[in-house]
């Protein structure tokens, strides 16, 4: 209990700071005089890297230290944050982004690994929920804080603050416990048995069909919740940082009341049910979006939009009930790098389909006002996700039930 609290403590600081630059991310890119497209590259670079570097990580954490991974993943975010605040132009944000989620892949990889071999297996879903509502607890009250810090000081403000906050989280993983590697370091990373291993976890049909829903969800959460909504909210409806902020803080207030008990729910229902039910509800919702008239309904959308994405709480031990129990760093590294494929392509394609569907406004800096049809393809694509997922196998319901009939039978 006392090092998922503080694991939890130091993802809580990570995503602490990541929100306090989403509500100015798009804005301060927009800055540099750059296009939709280009905007959602910002928050797409991020995730680029991280996807490419997910893999990696978690073979390194199968033979190193996963203790100094995190923390030296922990030091490039705080260092990416700095540099990103002194940012002169488009290309070294970028680079700043890019250099942001090699930081995350290395943590974030390997702190999920950490989580999932000290969860044990009948209260995965809990311990695991439980995560993740700290890590949207920082997204809750992150959007607020950069959104008033960038109000009082300037739009670079947050990324400072990010730096800062992030540097605290090295204090509490320093006293983590050390945990025993599937690997040791005299053992070498041989390409065939690292491409064995892929392709024995990737051989499982229900890991590919949850890893899509999974890929959804992270497509939604940049391409719409992190890029379409503060440019909808500024461009469309005039909203300043801090009431930007606002909004984004009520979404993570309410995915946080939901999230953390969706996971104790989930060890005796199973994670397909409520996953399923996440995707075709927020099918539903975000059409509404671009509806709002003012803080106020945005403010609604996004509450009832949160308190739905809190059903996808389970999504990792989803994973993890799948994964062979000697190819957990493996499982996780593939998890993460699809799953983070759609931190690149959602606000790639979308701030595309954002670009070629924007009303244009005489005198604008902008590009343009936003209109439904770019959430309307992220409503189908969750859609899509949904019937696929139902094909998915759920390892934790049918042990339960297995575990009931025994207790019936005996």
């Amino acid at each position: 209990m006392y090092t998922v609290l503080n694991l939890s403590l130091v993802t809580f600081l990570v995503l602490l700071g990541l929100s306090m630059v989403a509500p100015i991310l798009p804005t301060y890119a927009e800055s540099f005089q750059v296009s939709y497209t280009l905007v959602g590259f910002v928050v797409s670079s991020f995730a680029v890297t991280r996807m490419l570097l997910d893999m990696p990580a978690g073979l390194l954490s199968r033979r190193y230290d996963k203790k100094r991974i995190m923390i030296l993943g922990l030091v490039l975010i705080s260092t990416s944050s700095i540099l990103a605040g002194y940012a002169t132009n488009y290309l070294t944000l970028v680079f700043a982004r890019m250099v942001e989620g090699a930081g995350s892949a290395l943590y974030v990889t390997t702190a999920t690994v950490f989580l999932a071999q000290i969860a044990g297996e009948e209260k995965r879903g809990q311990w695991m929920s439980l995560y993740m509502g700290m890590l949207l607890l920082g997204s809750i009250f992150g959007p607020t804080f950069g959104g008033i810090l960038a109000e009082a000081y300037d739009i670079r403000a947050p990324f400072f603050a990010y730096a800062v906050v992030t540097g605290f989280g090295v204090i509490p993983t320093l006293i983590l416990p050390k945990l025993a590697n599937s690997m040791n370091n005299s053992t070498r990373l041989e390409p065939e048995s690292i491409f064995s291993d892929m392709k024995q976890v990737l051989s499982s049909p229900s890991f590919l069909l949850v890893t899509f829903a999974v890929f959804t969800m992270f497509f939604l959460r940049t391409g719409v919740r992190s890029t379409l909504v503060p440019l909808f909210a500024a461009n469309n409806l005039g909203l300043d940082s801090t009431a930007i902020g606002l909004v984004l803080t009520v979404g993570g207030i309410t995915t946080a009341l939901t999230m953390t008990p969706m996971g104790s729910i989930s060890d005796r229902i199973g994670r397909k049910i409520p996953l399923a039910l996440c995707l075709i509800l927020t099918a539903g919702i975000i059409l509404l979006i671009p509806f709002s008239s003012g803080l106020l309904t945005l403010s609604i959308v996004l509450g009832i939009y949160g308190a739905i994405i809190g059903l996808s709480g389970p999504s990792a031990a989803y994973i993890t009930d799948l994964s062979p129990p000697d190819k957990l760093e493996i499982s996780m590294g593939l998890y993460r790098m699809i799953s983070d494929f759609g931190f690149v392509i959602g606000p790639l394609l979308l701030g595309f389909i954002a670009d070629l569907t924007a009303t244009p406004v005489p005198g604008a800096t902008h590009s343009g006002l936003i209109g439904i049809l770019p959430f309307l393809v992220a409503s189908i694509i969750l859609i899509v996700a949904f019937f696929v997922l139902l094909r998915a196998d759920d390892p934790a319901r049918t042990k339960r039930q297995t575990r009931e009939k025994g207790i019936i039978v005996n």
